[in-house]
């Protein structure tokens, strides 16, 4: 990567959101669902049975858009990975699914065969901000720069946020043979 192009990704806009501040009132995804009629931000209680917002992290590098065939996920100039329902064919493989390690793609069960967050890009084209940030009643969730989510990265944020992923990314020891344990 050329510095340029370390420069352009600290600038793209992210959803940031603060697990260590989430109170798990689930307004992120009400707010989505009023806005869009299909969530695109999904709460998930953890076997710990924290309550904590699957989202779209809108990954630099996304391995979304590497597992689409079709073309359906794109990058816009602003970092966010955008969902072209009319590309997405619904392919009984749901590559992107999974290839999402946070789990922000979802199966939707109607028309359009998955969602995602797209960063509220209607809402930031009149100058909102996305629906799930100005409802968070906790001050949680942010729409920042990539820079910015970096500074927001407290030790709290740090130790909250690795006990979710522990709950979406388990590490699962594989099974071991007979007689060799």
């Amino acid at each position: 990567m050329s510095p340029d192009e370390n420069i352009v990704s600290v600038g793209e806009k992210i959803l940031f959101i603060d697990y260590a501040r989430c109170i798990g009132c689930e307004s992120c995804e009400a707010a989505c669902r009023f806005i869009h009629g299909q969530p695109r931000i999904n709460m998930t209680r953890t076997s710990g049975g924290i309550m904590a917002p699957v989202y779209c992290r809108h990954c630099e590098n996304a391995a979304c858009i590497k597992g689409c065939t079709r073309g359906a996920l794109q990058k816009a100039e602003d970092g966010a990975v955008i969902l072209n329902p009319v590309l997405c064919a619904g392919c009984e493989t749901k590559n992107c699914i999974l290839a999402c390690p946070f789990g922000g793609i979802f199966c939707t069960g109607l028309d359009d065969a998955v969602a995602k967050c797209d960063l509220c890009q209607g809402r930031r084209s009149v100058g909102m901000a996305p629906a799930c940030a100005e409802m968070c009643p906790s001050g949680a969730v942010h729409l920042v720069t990539r820079g910015q989510a970096l500074e927001l990265a407290t030790p709290e944020y740090e130790a909250a946020h690795k006990k979710v992923m522990e709950h979406m990314r388990p590490v699962i020891a594989p099974l071991s043979r007979r007689g060799k344990e």
